[in-house]
């Protein structure tokens, strides 16, 4: 069984960086998301903003669930479920007709990520071998994907900007095709496996544990949190941060668009922000190495600060030129500041 998952877990590690590239989030759709929900699809910025709460508030409900179907159906079948959903969400806002089916397809995506956010990176470390290096070797390739994901979707934002103006579905539908070629690639990973973990699985199995032995193991889960300082103060962190890198792209879009800037600029500013989160991506290890347990405080508090940044330069009357350039410095700061965090080995 040895020599069988040494050949998985290079066949894992060799497609991994790539996959992640592809499927770390949305490619082509970002960058015209708002003006397509509202322009296209007749959804008005305040309801766009509430979809992204509901969508947020999905994926904290749906952490623990998710955290229970990888452990029962596996990483590699969670990872292919998880694009599979993603697929579903694309098709739901290209048929979308009005804000209810919106949140649904929130609430899909939402699935998608819960999975993929546990199952991917879980994954990857069960690929690579146990050695005094498995987190600089998890770093580097987590880390590879990451970067080249942020830059190939620089490149993306871009032709978006003008494939929207040519004609508003096209960025989608290479969003969409993006997607199930990454839902393909996913078919190739390999469930690596642990005789320790077998025996349990098929003890678990054999016993028939009821949905009552789950609730109870859920409720000592809750508990040992609630006790821990230290895993409480992680998911205060971890909802806060993910929240406000979750609306901030949309509130930087609707900002540039109420202050008239046009939908090929727009989509430059998506690009060159893009571009910001892959450099943090890439130097996310030097960054922790650097500022140890510091590095959360030092991400959460200069985002809010380039946050309250952007939101005072849109209720100032300087120059037009003068908001942009502080709007997409601000958000520069923002993305490389979520590379880094996005890298993180937690």
């Amino acid at each position: 069984m040895e020599k069988n998952n040494r050949i998985k877990r290079k066949q894992n590690m060799k497609i991994y960086s790539l996959y992640r590239m592809l499927s770390l989030d949305i490619i082509f759709y970002y960058a015209i998301e708002f003006l397509f929900l509202t322009q296209v699809k007749n959804i008005s910025a305040a309801d766009v903003v509430l979809k992204s709460s509901f969508y947020a508030l999905f994926m904290i409900i749906l952490q623990i669930p998710a955290t229970i179907v990888v452990e029962r159906l596996g990483t590699r079948r969670c990872t292919i479920l998880g694009n599979i959903f993603n697929v579903i969400y694309l098709n739901l806002i290209i048929f979308s007709t009005n804000f209810g089916m919106l949140v649904f397809a929130g609430f899909i995506s939402a699935i998608c990520f819960s999975l993929k956010d546990i199952s991917d990176t879980t994954l990857l470390t069960q690929s690579i071998p146990a050695c005094s290096k498995k987190g600089e070797i998890f770093s580097k390739l987590e880390g590879r994907g990451s970067k080249n994901y942020y830059y190939i979707n620089a490149v993306t934002s871009v032709l978006a900007g003008f494939l929207y103006v040519i004609n508003p579905f096209i960025p989608v539908i290479f969003a969409l095709l993006v997607t199930i070629l990454a839902t393909i690639m996913s078919f190739g990973f390999q469930e690596i496996e642990n005789e320790e973990l077998k025996n349990e699985d098929n003890k678990s199995r054999n016993t028939n544990i009821s949905i009552i032995s789950y609730i109870k193991e859920l409720k000592d889960g809750f508990k040992f949190v609630i006790k821990s300082r230290r895993l409480r103060s992680l998911m205060l962190y971890s909802g806060i941060i993910w929240g406000a890198f979750c609306l901030i792209s949309t509130y930087r879009t609707s900002l540039l668009k109420d202050i008239g800037t046009q939908e090929q600029l727009i989509a430059i500013i998506s690009a060159i922000v893009g571009i910001a989160s892959g450099i943090g991506a890439n130097g996310q290890l030097y960054f922790h190495k650097k500022y140890h347990n510091k590095s959360f405080s030092i991400i959460l508090i200069i985002t809010s600060i380039m946050t309250l940044i952007m939101g005072f330069v849109g209720i100032t009357n300087i120059s037009f030129v003068y908001m942009v350039v502080i709007i997409t410095l601000a958000n520069i700061i923002i993305k490389l500041l979520q590379g880094i965090h996005r890298s993180f080995v937690f």
